[in-house]
């Protein structure tokens, strides 16, 4: 498998990337709206990947964070979500605004994406709810030293690419916001709705 790839970005269209590695100019697949790639044309940039193989299709399919292309992959596991749907999701919503959603059970705003509809939206919520916090949540792991719930919270939203101050303000926000003790699971949605800019009241 080819985990990452970087190189000098040639040029960015509508769900492509033009990647130059080497002497060999390589097409990849990304979401349809790569926010900011088109600033980036002419400089050197890092994509992780995705190959896809169907038959005699060879795919390669590229993200611009490690999350991203987790959460593809966890998408394209859902019966009826293959890479169009997964790419659609991802072009459409940030992994914040789309782990929300799915935490959420926001059938609405997962129905944005092209070719998303109620149906599909109820499977993919349903398969991934109880995936996303195991993903997200370092729950797994030992705690070290003193480190509370809340730290694992900020260091997952860090994960996606949000700086320590973000996190630690979405994080303390949500529990101001929250009645009673929250769970890991409903602090994070409360974090991540914040950071997606929601209310992060919940629902």
């Amino acid at each position: 498998m080819i985990e990452y790839l970087r190189g000098k970005l040639v040029a960015v269209f509508a769900g492509e990337a033009i990647l130059e590695v080497g002497s060999m100019g390589l097409s990849l697949e990304i979401p349809a709206s790569p926010e900011g790639l088109e600033q980036l044309v002419g400089t050197e940039v890092l994509f992780y990947t995705r190959l896809l193989f169907r038959e005699d299709d060879l795919r390669l399919i590229g993200f611009r964070t490690a999350e991203e292309r987790n959460l593809f992959n966890l998408i394209t596991g859902v019966s009826g979500f293959g890479p169009r749907l997964g790419l659609s999701l991802l072009g459409t919503l940030t992994v914040p605004q789309l782990c929300a959603a799915v935490l959420e059970e926001n059938i609405p705003v997962l129905c944005q994406a092209p070719g998303v509809g109620k149906k599909m939206a109820q499977r993919l919520i349903f398969e991934l709810k109880e995936k996303l916090p195991s993903l997200y949540l370092p729950e797994q792991r030992p705690l070290a030293g003193l480190e509370s719930p809340h730290q694992e919270i900020i260091e997952a939203l860090q994960a996606l690419g949000y700086s320590n101050a973000e996190a630690a303000a979405a994080v303390n926000k949500a529990m101001a916001l929250g009645e009673g003790d929250l769970t890991g699971e409903e602090l994070l949605r409360k974090a991540l709705n914040l950071v997606a800019g929601g209310p992060g009241t919940g629902r």
